[in-house]
């Protein structure tokens, strides 16, 4: 299998928390900033899917071979997911810079969805 390229990018979600140290008041403040930002990708249309991800996980590397390798604790670890439709890389990073998810000391690593079609 081989892969083309897509206008789909994916914004990998990693570090930030929700338990860090903020009040209530202020993560409930934080994640209306958040929706509001998802509602406006939406609106225009270019927001797919985002889901968050759960700390916990298994590493899978063969048959047999199956380890607790996930870090909640890792600054590393991926913690959720964004969908966007868009024209380019660009248009990407300039989405994800507009985003609201520093406010946690998260990260957005931006990806370009490939599409697998078969070998020729």
């Amino acid at each position: 299998m081989k892969s083309e390229p897509t206008s789909q990018y994916m914004f990998l979600v990693r570090g930030g928390s929700c338990s860090s140290g903020h009040s209530p008041e202020e993560m409930q403040a934080h994640m209306k900033v958040v929706y509001d930002w998802i509602d406006g990708l939406t609106k225009k249309g270019i927001f797919s899917a985002a889901q968050p991800l759960t700390p916990e996980g298994k590493v899978v590397s063969g048959p047999g071979l199956v380890s607790d390798g996930i870090a909640a604790e890792s600054k590393e670890a991926v913690g959720g997911f964004f969908i966007l439709n868009v024209a380019s890389m660009e248009e990407a990073v300039k989405i994800a810079e507009s985003s609201p998810m520093f406010g946690n000391g998260g990260r957005l690593e931006v990806r370009r969805i490939a599409a697998l079609t078969a070998c020729e």
